[in-house]
């Protein structure tokens, strides 16, 4: 079996070919997507009800916030990516992101000065773990296919679409059974359904760990960018 070049295991280990990758891998992925979506979404999609029954915000003032709060999490998975790409790994940067969302889940049940902070304090920190997931995870999955063969496209292809599949049956799952929850045990219910999910899909990640294969940081493309640049605009300047 030979080295995968530019790949490492999660000891920092040459990555092998036939022992990490594949298929098995990114099971692990799929099965820990579909839970973090259900986690964020169970919460995100009856977010405004929440705001305007148990927080006193007005109607619209409970859409601006909801809205402002996805956004932001799409938005952070940029720099997610990012820096999974740059300087740290894509595995590296999921479970910093799950553990910032999982102690973060659950919001307080007030709001009135400084706990209005904390109420949003622990909003926009699920965003920055959400934002930092949904940058590595994809990517994650991604690295376990050989790109530079047939095959390995067409099984990462394949990966994708199952990766989907999972990303539907997590929110399938966030905006009927767990919105139900909500609606009628209590939303105490839901934030613990969320957490709690958010806890067992960390332990499922790991579990693959011996399989994956994790693609080494080649530095910040900014950096590249600007020497292109430079090259390109330097004769001109002169």
């Amino acid at each position: 079996m030979e080295p995968l070049e530019g790949y490492v295991d999660w000891r920092k280990r040459p990555a092998v070919g036939g022992r990490h990758g594949g298929m098995l891998a990114a099971s692990f992925i799929l099965a820990v997507e579909a839970l973090e979506n259900l986690a964020f979404l169970a919460n995100a999609s009856n977010l405004v009800l929440y705001l305007t029954k148990f927080m006193h915000f007005s109607p619209s003032n409970a859409a601006n916030m909801v809205t402002d709060f996805m956004g932001t999490a799409f938005f952070l998975a940029l720099l997610g990516g990012f820096l999974a790409d740059s300087f740290f790994t894509t595995y590296s940067i999921y479970l910093i992101s799950a553990t910032i969302e999982f102690t973060t889940e659950a919001p307080c049940l007030e709001v009135s000065g400084g706990r209005a902070v904390m109420l949003f304090a622990g909003l926009y920190l699920v965003a920055l773990g959400v934002g930092g997931i949904k940058g590595s995870l994809p990517p994650h999955g991604a690295e376990q296919f050989d790109e530079t063969t047939a095959e390995g496209r067409k099984r990462r292809s394949t990966f994708f679409n199952y990766f989907v599949f999972s990303l539907s049956c997590g929110a399938l799952m966030a905006v009927t059974f767990v919105v139900w929850i909500e609606d009628n045990k209590g939303w105490q219910w839901g934030f613990g359904i969320s957490t709690v999910t958010i806890l067992i899909s960390i332990p499922i990640f790991l579990l693959g760990s011996s399989t994956y294969r994790i693609k080494v940081p080649e530095g910040s493309p900014i950096t590249t960018v600007l020497k292109v640049m430079t090259i390109c605009l330097w004769p001109r300047l002169i």
